[in-house]
């Protein structure tokens, strides 16, 4: 095992870790991520839809989705012409709290772009992005 290859793995480790794991006001950042998403689509999602755009599995849009939908952050709206299907939306609390959660969420992101500068930082997303595209496709 290469010395190097242990360096890169622990510098990968203090990024996640330096990244926060706990959301803002106690919920979860999976929940967060959710509750942003719904909030920037120009139309109401369906969760399968929302989960071909996280790259997620539908059942964990589901298993977020749950906590969010009872504490009346997200609504559903049932399809009319597919009684199965169903679109999501913020509530006015859940458009409240992604105001409120604002800040922090979007803190890391503003404090890399701001120390790496506009350039570098669109290059280490460019960067990040296609190491999660090589680690996805990689057989099970």
């Amino acid at each position: 095992m290469k010395l190097r290859h242990l360096q890169i793995n622990q510098t990968l480790n203090q990024f996640t870790r330096l990244t926060p794991s706990d959301g803002a006001e106690g919920r979860p950042v999976a929940q967060q991520n959710l509750l942003f998403w719904v909030a920037a689509e120009p139309t109401p999602p369906t969760p399968t839809e929302l989960a071909e755009a996280m790259g997620l599995s539908k059942a964990a849009i589901t298993k977020m989705m749950g906590p969010l939908l009872d504490d009346a952050l997200l609504e559903k709206t049932p399809d009319q012409t597919d009684n199965r299907s169903f679109t999501l939306s913020l509530t006015e609390a859940g458009k409240q709290a992604v105001r409120d959660m604002s800040d922090d969420y979007f803190k890391p992101m503003n404090a890399l772009r701001e120390g790496l500068g506009k350039k570098k930082f669109t290059k280490l997303i460019k960067l990040l992005d296609q190491a999660n595209e090589v680690l996805v496709s990689q057989p099970e």
